[in-house]
């Protein structure tokens, strides 16, 4: 570990409660040892009953099953911190694909990953005084078609969302990408979220769009958004390059980047995840609503 890296995980120590890095792996691995969603949002809300955080949850149903997924009800979960009027809507999805065979991925950087890092942000913030609402949500059926965060914009179209940030895949890594990058109403988070990049010392690479994720459902609904993903910087500039610079990309023919061959299949284990990855990313987003509540 280098000393920046080091001065940046005692600064996390310091700041935020209760926490250790093997704890992040701990927690990842009670949520993708689930065999079922139902077991994840189990494991989820547990985790925080253990830190004494209340929450709430928003079920909703889906006509029919999708995806091999057998269940039709589906439940958000919603922690609230902060006072306002104006709401900053934390999201990442904690359920898990099932894959062709109808089991269940373990799904720990997808986004296994994430949704702890969201709980430990909830547990840093709830004993801060925050001018603007923060709501902290993870997304259900997000991986049957963004189901969870669709139904939560429908629910909340009345609350003033100023902005939304999203988290999936933050389990390895030390660069930032972020998306989408270009779209005028999401300016301003786009500013502070550059400049808490070099507040924090951490590399960041803007992405005209993102992978389909749950941002997309607060981007129709014309609120700022931007989703945040970690991976390391050469995996980061290969999947650039897959995106965006088609035949003349320079990467090698049928090259996938090292992360699509990881996500929605049986090698998303918790052996993927590093824990000060995790925790590089905790510190990263802390600093980031506090700016955009500063805001």
């Amino acid at each position: 570990m280098n000393l920046l890296c080091l001065v940046g995980l005692v600064t996390l120590l310091q700041t935020t409660p209760t926490i250790s890095l093997e704890s992040f792996l701990e927690d990842v691995r009670r949520l993708a040892s689930a065999n079922t969603n139902e077991a994840r949002f189990e494991a989820l809300t547990t985790q925080l009953r253990e830190r004494n955080i209340p929450f709430t949850v928003e079920p909703f149903t889906i006509d029919k099953t999708l995806k091999n997924e057998p269940r039709t009800e589906g439940r958000n979960v919603v922690v609230t911190v902060g006072e306002g009027s104006d709401q900053i809507v934390i999201g990442a999805h904690y359920d898990a694909v099932r894959l062709p065979d109808g089991s269940l991925s373990r799904g720990a950087v997808d986004n296994a990953a994430s949704s702890v890092i969201l709980v430990r942000l909830a547990e840093a913030l709830r004993s801060e005084s925050l001018s603007k609402q923060v709501k902290i949500v993870w997304f259900d059926m997000e991986e049957l078609g963004l189901i969870g965060s669709s139904r939560y914009v429908q629910a909340h179209s009345a609350d003033r969302i100023t902005a939304m940030l999203n988290f999936d895949v933050n389990a390895y890594g030390d660069t930032v990408l972020f998306g989408p990058a270009d779209r005028k109403e999401a300016a301003s988070l786009k500013r502070t979220l550059i400049e808490t990049c070099a507040a924090e010392a951490i590399d960041c690479v803007g992405f005209a769009e993102m992978p389909p994720g749950d941002d997309k459902s607060f981007v129709k609904a014309n609120v700022p958004t931007i989703s945040v993903a970690l991976l390391p910087r050469v995996e980061v500039h290969q999947l650039w390059l897959m995106m965006n610079a088609g035949q003349g990309s320079g990467l090698a023919q049928g090259h996938t980047p090292a992360i699509l061959q990881t996500i929605h299949t049986r090698d998303d284990t918790p052996d993927k995840v590093n824990a000060e990855s995790m925790a590089r990313m905790l510190r990263f987003a802390l600093g980031l609503v506090r700016n955009l509540v500063r805001g």
